[in-house]
C-alpha cells in the first residue's frame, strides 16, 4: 500500500522534472571570434630595461630601503 502511495507521489515529480523539447537549450557558436592576442611591443620594450632587486642604502647617517624597479640602459 505504502509503495503504491508513493509511486503515485512520485510519478508527476518524475515527469515534471524531464526535459521537455521546447525548453532545451540552443548553443549558437560564433566561428568570427579571434583569440586575444599578446602584446608583442611590451616584450620588446622590456629588453631594455634590467630589474635592480630592493636594497638597504646608507643616506645621512640612516639605512633607507630601496625598493625593487626597473632600470633603463
Amino acid at each position: 500500500m505504502n509503495r503504491i502511495i508513493a509511486a503515485i507521489v512520485a510519478l508527476p515529480l518524475l515527469v515534471a522534472s524531464m526535459p521537455k523539447q521546447a525548453s532545451a537549450l540552443s548553443v549558437i557558436g560564433n566561428p568570427d571570434v579571434q583569440k586575444p592576442q599578446a602584446p608583442t611591443l611590451l616584450a620588446r620594450q622590456m629588453q631594455r630595461h634590467r630589474w635592480i632587486r630592493g636594497h638597504w642604502i646608507i643616506r645621512n647617517h640612516h639605512r633607507v630601503w630601496i625598493r625593487g624597479h626597473n632600470q633603463y640602459y
